[in-house]
């Protein structure tokens, strides 16, 4: 998958269960890009530089991560899906249009948010008419298809809010205190 997705190498990170240092690999470090300054910054105890990116694949990752404008994800994206052993991964997408950034997150085909919720239900002994999930990208599908109370942000991307699922407020307007306040205190939010 690094091989196939070599052309967009400076956009790439792997990630491991680690404790602190060596938890997130890149192979370029770029302190000028735009897109990946602030990821830097809150996660630099964390990063590691291994040249080639694949010299740091001496353990099973947990995910790979590739960010950027929403053109070369896009084309990511294709290069991905187009592989042979497309159907040994999950691709998930977080997009941003009125960003133009884009973060992909290829991941074992069994982890998805809905995949940790129904497992994390099922240890804890809740039902699933008893979740309350809020979401508000394409990453966040599989776990509002899976909560019994599915709600999306009002600054969700279109897609999600097409389900006709409940909506709060944006996360601007402090949605998911609303959306709490609504599902699990049984309040009427201002605005709601």
């Amino acid at each position: 998958m690094l091989e196939a997705t070599r052309a967009w190498r400076s956009t790439a990170s792997v990630v491991f269960d680690r404790p602190r240092e060596g938890q997130i690999c890149v192979e370029v470090i770029e302190p000028d890009n735009a897109y990946r300054q602030a990821y830097y910054a809150r996660n630099r105890e964390f990063i590691t530089q291994a040249t080639p990116l694949e010299s740091c694949l001496v353990e099973d990752p947990i995910q790979v991560m590739l960010a950027g404008g929403l053109e070369p994800m896009r084309e990511v994206t294709a290069a991905l899906r187009g592989l042979d052993f497309a159907g040994d991964f999950y691709l998930a997408a977080t997009v941003y249009e009125d960003k133009d950034f884009s973060m992909l997150d290829v991941l074992n085909p069994i982890c998805t948010k809905g995949a940790a919720l129904a497992e994390w239900a099922a240890r804890r002994g809740y039902a699933r008419e008893e979740i309350l999930a809020i979401g508000d990208n394409h990453n966040d599908l599989e776990m509002l298809q899976f909560a019994g109370i599915p709600v999306v942000m009002e600054n969700s991307v279109p897609e999600l809010k097409a389900f006709g699922w409940h909506q709060t407020l944006s996360n601007e307007e402090a949605g998911v205190a609303a959306a709490i306040r609504r599902f699990v205190l049984q309040e009427a939010p201002e605005g709601f």
